[in-house]
């Protein structure tokens, strides 16, 4: 997961100024944002950096007789392929098997509530990704959107504004079954950032006068 000790921010200017009138503590709670968008990114690299990748997409999808196993293929891999488009999903996982051959075209979330444009706008992007590589590839697909922490489909779909099946919902756990990683794993690793953000933002948050204050006094009048 993202750091806050590593995000820029924005030091003056930034919304969170104008709410709260302090300078300060605006340049912090925009680094939190900063953190909190780029936690999707940083998960998104940890889950192809784990997996078992695909770089050259072309030769890959050219052999005669693919090999058996799960593949996956990141957003920059699509890009540099035959597959390439202007709507690009985080990744896809190529499952070869006796059976079948089949392609999940997933976007990668690290939330789960979304609003009504954006909900429509993400399903639009996977649906038309999927008919433009129909006739590339010699596989059955599927197109998901996957809320990495939501165990619950239902919820994924409800967070979507139902604009998503239930069965075009994946949650975080089935992702990693499909590609063999180890969801659990992945999900202490991440906590352990969030203790160090916790401990950092309350670092920070004191350093800030005005609230260094307020809370003396807050704190004051709690133990009388």
């Amino acid at each position: 997961m993202a750091l806050i000790e590593n995000a820029k921010g924005r030091k003056e200017g930034s919304g969170y100024e104008r709410l709260f009138g302090d300078n300060q503590l605006g340049y912090l709670l925009s680094r939190i944002q900063a953190t909190v968008i780029s936690t999707g990114i940083e998960l998104e690299k940890m889950i192809v950096g784990l997996s078992n990748r695909i770089e050259d997409v072309d030769t890959f999808l050219s052999e005669q007789k693919l090999s058996n196993g799960t593949f996956l293929i990141s957003k920059s891999a699509i890009k540099k392929s035959k597959l390439k488009s202007n709507l690009e999903p985080d990744i896809l996982i190529f499952k070869i098997d006796a059976k079948k051959q089949h392609c999940y075209i997933i976007e990668l979330k690290d939330g789960d509530a979304f609003d009504t444009k954006k909900s429509q706008s993400e399903k639009d992007l996977l649906l038309k990704f999927q008919n433009h590589i129909s006739s590339k590839l010699r596989f059955t697909t599927s197109v998901h959107i996957c809320s990495f922490n939501q165990l619950d489909k239902k919820k994924i779909v409800e967070g979507l504004k139902h604009k998503i099946t239930e069965e075009m919902a994946m949650t975080g756990k089935e992702l990693c079954e499909i590609l063999g990683l180890d969801y659990k794993k992945l999900l202490h690793s991440r906590i352990h950032q969030q203790k160090k953000n916790l401990t950092y933002f309350v670092d920070e948050l004191i350093k800030v006068d005005a609230i260094r204050i307020l809370l003396q006094e807050k704190l004051k009048d709690y133990e009388e």
